[in-house]
């Protein structure tokens, strides 16, 4: 049975090019787990009130 994992990666909108930094962020995270053997299942993005940008990422083992 595979192991599910989610996390959640954010940007507040006070920093320029909020989508791009996490856009970044999330390759970086990305990149690490794959190597170290996960499967990304999803990645998902959402507004929070208009201030800050969520990523949503599930992985699997």
């Amino acid at each position: 049975m595979k192991k599910h994992e989610v996390h959640i990666l954010k940007k507040s909108a006070g920093f320029g090019g909020m989508k791009e930094e996490l856009a970044k962020e999330v390759e970086h995270f990305l990149d690490e787990k794959v190597n170290q053997g996960y499967e990304i299942v999803n990645i998902s993005f959402t507004y929070y009130e208009a201030s800050e940008l969520i990523a949503f990422i599930t992985i699997c083992r």
